[in-house]
């Protein structure tokens, strides 16, 4: 027969169990960008960033998967170690890389837009999965940001090079001026 003191203990031991595998599982968490534009033929980073808590958790396994628009989910890449990258058979197996737990796409293509889903496994807390949706467009809407350095490089060279010439006139024009007041004023005076 059980008693008032065996009931309060279990529960105060499954309210125990109950707040530290919350107070565990709220602490850890995948941290990623909902939504990212990418330009065509440039790069893309995809992050994804595992927050520890204060229940350290080892990571043991990195992968990302693709859900392109027309809908057949694509394994791209497998993590398990610094020295243990595996790339699967796809259009961007020749142009990913991960960094940390972050997926950069090298030289986007408009067939790289769609769901991506980093998924983090960790010891001994488990399974943590988010995703970000890559949206592709055209260099030609980027273009104009593009130009406007180089618009400004331009504009400080033509600057630089126009004062170096009126610079040099100016010293060209003393020059003479002091020349002429020199050979005029020496005949005079003779």
């Amino acid at each position: 027969m059980c008693t008032m003191n065996s009931w309060s203990r279990t529960w105060f031991l499954m309210l125990k169990i109950i707040y530290f595998t919350l107070h565990i599982s709220e602490a850890q968490r995948l941290q990623v960008q909902p939504e990212v534009t990418g330009y065509l033929g440039l790069d893309v980073t995809l992050l994804c960033q595992f927050i520890q808590g204060p229940e350290e958790a080892d990571i043991s396994q990195v992968q990302w998967n693709l859900l392109p628009p027309e809908g057949k989910k694509i394994t791209i890449a497998v993590f398990k170690s610094q020295t243990e990258v595996l790339l699967f058979e796809s259009p961007l197996k020749e142009r990913v890389e991960i960094s940390e737990q972050s997926l950069i796409i090298r030289n986007v293509e408009m067939s790289d837009a769609g769901l991506y889903t980093c998924t983090v496994t960790t010891f001994p807390i488990g399974l943590f999965e988010k995703s970000t949706n890559l949206i592709v467009q055209g260099l030609t809407q980027h273009s104009s940001m593009l130009m406007v350095p180089r618009m400004i490089a331009a504009g400080i060279f033509v600057l630089i090079v126009v004062t170096m010439m009126a610079t040099t006139h100016i010293i060209i024009i003393r020059i003479r001026r002091e020349a002429s007041v020199k050979y005029h004023g020496g005949t005079t005076g003779e």
